[in-house]
């Protein structure tokens, strides 16, 4: 136990970030229901927990550069467990973002920097090479049975049990925490860098929520004016959303001039942005942004399909994507063997071609008279990104020295997360604008009486949500609808419903293309396995 105590510990630490996200994409139902919020509020929800990682893994990062890296790790531990408490007790959608988006995703972005620089504190040679593998194989794990733990619990007993039994785990790391070797005294700490710290925060908050926001205000111009107490912003008739990421680019702009201006004063920041000039760098972290974008939104969408269309429970959701989870598992371990016959370069390609062809196979499938055992065509597209997953983060931490493999190591947890939060929130849009248009267009065809026709448009243009045919119908009767009306309208709704699910899995497609073109520039060299690759 002295020996494998702090693996044992960080173990658990990274099963239960890892495990997180899985179990609310399987409990999205059950929280609109219980939270009285829509499916949109939850898709907020999960982009803003990635957002707070994304902005806080580097600064988690260099916190421990000036307190020690068990001690930010230990204040993350803590962060994260009231978090999961607060989320498990939520009465409400800003409760439930507060605890589990905010606070969690906070005390996930002190943890998870440190969980990699504490193992090889402890560890060297052939057994830190172990410990990365097993840090590795846990998260992998998590991933495959995240969404059935979660849909276990939502189905049987309650999505807030999920976190519960979090705490516990959380708990169990706090006793195990004390096998970690305590920090070394730091006679002179490195200086914090607030100013990039701002503009690292702002900045990709900017970019996200002008994502998210579209879906309301629209992509350009405006469909209303967004109000800030009483006053209505809408420039040249612009929406907000071009706004916020237009100035979130600027403030990313400005915060690699900041940075490399501290670089070349030899002065402490948030990274050297010298590291980007490294071999493969960019378009690795490129390429690992569109692989985690990819995964993270076909995550949402496919649970929501199963859910919304065919009125599956959490479980069965569970259930339903452990051919996705079992074709990911096999290629990564298949992947890492491939790597003394192909270069990294071919086999991510071959990737990205895979999962391209998997989502058009699920694409073809999805209609409004399919079935769900048509869908688990998921297994083809779980083996293109473990394929990707097998190469790209050894591909980039290779590409840098040995003594910047901690700091490129939180660079690529950023542009992870980034990928998480920017590619639900951009599939999430798509998803509602379709569904929109379409159910307009579906409306204005229909028999019903012009009267009714426009009463019905014009609920759609106030804001339309993505909903199961037993809701809707619900919400029809407490309005007062007819029979006749009941049924027009919820057929139009799940053509559209359909409609909106395939550009969804369109828009994926698009990405994973745009992965196997930019995989291209990639180094095209064979890797080995490495001590700096977990």
């Amino acid at each position: 136990m002295k020996k494998w105590g702090p693996l044992i510990t960080l173990s658990f630490a990274m099963f239960i970030i890892v495990i997180d996200t899985t179990i609310m994409n399987v409990s999205i139902s059950a929280l609109v229901l219980d939270l009285n919020t829509t499916v949109t509020g939850i898709q907020s929800a999960i982009s803003v927990y990635a957002l707070v990682m994304a902005a806080f893994i580097l600064i988690g990062g260099k916190l421990a550069d000036i307190f020690g890296k068990k001690r930010v790790f230990m204040v993350g531990l803590v962060i994260y467990g009231l978090g999961t408490t607060i989320a498990s007790f939520s009465t409400s959608l800003p409760m439930l973002i507060f605890g589990w988006s905010f606070l969690e995703g906070l005390g996930g972005a002190l943890m998870m920097p440190n969980v990699q620089v504490l193992l090889k504190s402890e560890y060297e040679g052939a057994d830190l090479a172990f410990g990365y593998g097993m840090i590795g194989a846990v998260g992998a794990i998590g991933a495959a049975v995240g969404p059935i733990v979660g849909g276990f619990f939502t189905t049987y007993f309650s999505w807030r049990w999920a976190f519960r039994t979090e705490v516990l785990i959380v708990l169990l790391v706090l006793v195990l925490s004390r096998t970690l070797t305590r920090d070394t005294v730091v006679t002179e700490r490195p200086k914090f860098d607030f100013v990039g710290a701002l503009l690292s925060v702002f900045g990709w908050s900017g970019i996200v929520l002008g994502i998210l926001l579209a879906q309301t205000y629209g992509f350009f111009l405006a469909k209303e004016p967004f109000m800030l107490g009483s006053l209505a912003i809408a420039p040249l008739g612009l929406s907000i959303s071009p706004v916020l990421v237009g100035l979130g680019l600027l403030l990313i702009i400005l915060l690699i001039q900041w940075e490399t201006r501290l670089e070349q004063k030899q002065a402490a920041g948030l990274f050297r942005p010298s590291i980007f000039k490294a071999e493969g760098i960019t378009a690795g972290l490129a390429v690992r942004f569109l692989h985690l974008a990819l995964m993270a939104a076909f995550l949402y969408v496919f649970p929501l399909l199963l859910q919304l269309s065919f009125d599956y429970t959490a479980i069965e959701t569970g259930l339903a994507l452990m051919p996705y989870s079992i074709g990911l598992l096999a290629m990564a371990l298949l992947g890492a063997r491939l790597s003394s016959r192909f270069t990294a370069r071919q086999i991510i390609r071959v990737g990205f071609g895979i999962t391209a062809v998997g989502l058009l196979m699920v694409g073809l499938t999805i209609r409004p008279e399919s079935s769900a055992s048509d869908l688990a065509l998921g297994a083809v597209l779980g083996m293109g990104l473990g394929l990707i997953a097998s190469q790209i983060l050894n591909l980039i931490l290779s590409s840098v020295a040995v003594e910047q493999t901690a700091e490129t190591s939180g660079i690529t947890g950023t542009f992870e997360q980034l990928g998480n939060a920017i590619g639900v929130a951009l599939v999430g849009t798509i998803m509602l604008t379709t569904l929109s248009g379409v159910l307009q267009n579906q409306i204005a065809a229909s028999t019903l009486a012009p009267g009714v026709q426009q009463e019905l448009v014009t609920a759609v243009e106030q804001g339309v949500q993505l909903m199961s045919n037993t809701q809707l119908e619900q919400n029809l009767v407490e309005v007062g609808a007819s029979p006749e009306q009941i049924a027009r309208v919820t057929a139009s709704y799940h053509v559209a419903r359909t409609d909106a699910f395939r550009a969804g899995i369109a828009l994926l497609i698009f990405v994973a293309l745009s992965g196997f073109v930019l995989a291209g520039s990639l180094p095209n060299r064979k890797l080995v396995a490495t001590e700096a690759a977990p």
